[in-house]
């Protein structure tokens, strides 16, 4: 049968707080409340200013014109930590992975779900892993679809430039994959019919499968995957480990756990 969404979503993101935490047995001490910031390199003095690609919820998303999410959040209370306003700019994906983003001194930092790759540390600087996120299958609840095999002959969407569309890639050479620049348009092309199903981060197919009654979230793919914050390869050193440290500093105090109950409320 099949598990319902809640289930499995649920299951990953109380997987993923363990290993959240274990990683925190890495990562740099505690934040010195006298970072010269100065000494950052910033885009803007006394801002940390942070490329997103949204929507990607519940990661990275707009509510009443106001950037949120949980990857949005999380950089606040670093910036807050190193006593920094935060600026965000809506981007996209390939400039922040490209690493052009920064180097063009469009931001200082990229927050958006960026799954720490050897192929994108060649173009970008990665902070410390915070968060785990596996591969999953979401399809509608009428659409036959209950594993990746089911997608043989139908369209199955991922989005450009992802670690779901190399999983698609190597794992599902029976479908159509049928790519697209933006996440928010996975969703769309779901519900219209233009793709079968949608294969990316369980964290926004798990969002799209809890708040809405067509869609369910079928397989998810273990795939080893942590997202990490990005800075340019070359002159970001002690902006990230400054970041680290304030990383550091916001799980030691109890603020990752309390914004990580806000966006994946465990009850």
């Amino acid at each position: 049968r099949c598990v319902s969404e809640e289930e499995i979503l649920m299951k990953h993101l109380r997987m993923t707080a363990v290993v959240v935490l274990a990683l925190a047995l890495f990562a740099s001490a505690c934040s010195d409340d006298s970072t010269d910031t100065s000494a950052l390199g910033l885009v803007n003095e006394g801002t940390l200013t942070v490329c997103t690609d949204s929507p990607y919820p519940p990661m990275e998303f707009e509510v009443d014109g106001e950037f949120t999410g949980f990857d949005i959040e999380l950089m606040r209370a670093i910036a807050d930590d190193l006593g920094l306003e935060t600026e965000i700019v809506n981007i996209g994906f390939d400039p922040i992975t490209s690493g052009l983003a920064m180097e063009a001194g469009d931001c200082d930092i990229a927050a958006a779900s960026i799954t720490i790759t050897e192929e994108r540390e060649e173009n970008i600087d990665f902070s410390d892993g915070y968060f785990s996120g596996d591969q999953s299958l979401l399809t509608t609840s009428d659409s036959g679809i209950a594993s990746l095999a089911d997608t043989a002959g139908k369209n199955l969407g991922v989005q450009t430039g992802t670690t779901g569309e190399e999983y698609a890639n190597a794992n599902a050479s029976d479908a159509s994959i049928v790519s697209f620049e933006n996440p928010g348009d996975l969703i769309l092309a779901l519900t219209a019919g233009e793709v079968d199903a949608v294969l990316q981060d369980i964290v926004t197919n798990g969002d799209a499968a809890l708040n809405n009654d067509g869609f369910v979230l079928v397989e998810t793919y273990t795939t080893d995957e942590f997202y990490g914050f990005a800075v340019k390869e070359e002159g970001s050193e002690d902006l990230l480990a400054a970041v680290n440290e304030a990383l550091a500093t916001v799980r030691d105090e109890g603020t990752y756990d309390e914004i990580y109950e806000e966006f994946f409320p465990q009850g």
